[in-house]
């Protein structure tokens, strides 16, 4: 008769363990950096993960600079750079004025009205004295950049386009045509002084 097998133990008698060796810091940091290097390269090549971005474009603003431009996006253009030049210092470029030196532009109901003829005016002669813009009273002694400048109708018109539709800024009026301007121009063309807000309120907004 066979005797049953005999079971064997570890040497000290212990039971079977698993045992964990450390990961080296050194790892996590690699780990880390290449990560990094990932979110840098997309980024920077990425196209803003914008379906319409391609190599060699680097995000959508290039490609768009890129795309045929429309009369009316030439106009607005223009106006940028006469505003840039001309109102820019104290109008900023937020469109958001400066405090106790030119009120806002942005949502004004001067720039917003229905017929730019008193904006054109503003814009032509410069305003002198009180007037009140988004609920705020300012004193103002604003030049004339139009007289001032020199600029055209067509000028004019480029700016206040800008200035009325500058989506930026949360503004969305009707464009200036020049023939708009000219017509508002006529009148105070020759003119040497400021305008005032009397005087503007006589001028239709509707």
């Amino acid at each position: 008769m066979k005797s049953a097998p005999k079971t064997t133990q570890s040497q000290n008698g212990a039971e079977p363990s698993v045992n964990f060796t450390p990961v080296p810091v050194v790892i996590f940091l690699l780990v880390g950096i290449l990560f990094y290097l990932g979110q840098l390269y997309l980024d920077h090549y990425g196209g803003g993960f914008n379906g319409k971005v391609y190599g060699p474009y680097d995000s959508w603003k290039m490609v768009e600079n890129l795309q045929p431009k429309g009369a009316g996006d030439i106009v607005f253009a223009q106006g940028r750079k006469i505003y840039d030049t001309a109102c820019l210092a104290c109008h900023q470029g937020s469109g958001m004025g400066s405090a106790g030196i030119a009120p806002p532009l942005a949502g004004s109901e001067w720039v917003l009205a229905a017929k730019p003829d008193r904006l054109v005016r503003i814009a032509h002669l410069g305003v002198s004295g009180p007037i009140t813009v988004k609920g705020v009273a300012w004193n103002m002694q604003m030049p004339g950049m139009g007289r001032d400048l020199g600029l055209s109708d067509e000028d004019m018109a480029a700016l206040l386009t800008y200035i009325r539709g500058n989506k930026e800024w949360g503004n969305n009026a009707s464009v200036v045509t020049t023939e708009q301007v000219k017509a508002a121009r006529d009148p105070v063309r020759e003119r040497q002084t400021q305008i005032t807000v009397e005087e503007l309120s006589s001028v239709p907004d509707q």
